[in-house]
């Protein structure tokens, strides 16, 4: 297993990584390769994925940003999924594990992510990795 930086030719891997993290969606797969596609063109975006036998078994993206509450720039990690028949490997933590190095190389002291309520062993996951309970997300369509 190897994990690195996406490249556009990517997409139909991660894709099909999305489709498992939202099952319940329904995915616009043309309007998802133009994010992604911008993903990988701006440099506070960083997705990278795992590979094993030449397929995308997880994948993830980090964004960098700049937080008055941290008085510094932080890395939030705004997707991780690891392939259902792939999980409990080490692949999780080992993506977790390249964005704190990346973030620590982009001058991050912090790192953060959401959860929805429901992934109860994700939240378990997290916090075995050191992540602490911060609060609630909220959201709005506009």
């Amino acid at each position: 297993m190897k994990v690195r930086e996406c490249t556009v030719e990517d997409f139909p891997g991660v894709l099909a990584q999305l489709e498992q993290l939202w099952p319940d969606l329904e995915l616009d797969p043309v309007k998802l390769a133009g994010v992604f596609s911008a993903y990988i063109e701006t440099e506070a975006d960083i997705p990278f994925c795992a590979t094993s036998a030449g397929l995308i078994v997880g994948f993830a993206s980090l964004n960098v940003r700049n937080s008055l509450w941290r008085s510094g720039r932080i890395a939030y990690l705004d997707i991780l999924v690891v392939d259902e028949a792939h999980r409990h490997q080490g692949i999780g933590a080992a993506l977790i594990d390249w964005a704190a190095r990346a973030a620590r190389d982009l001058g991050c002291e912090y790192v953060e992510l959401d959860s929805a309520f429901h992934r109860s062993g994700a939240h378990e996951f997290y916090e075995s990795l050191g992540f602490e309970r911060s609060g609630i997300m909220f959201g709005k369509p506009l």
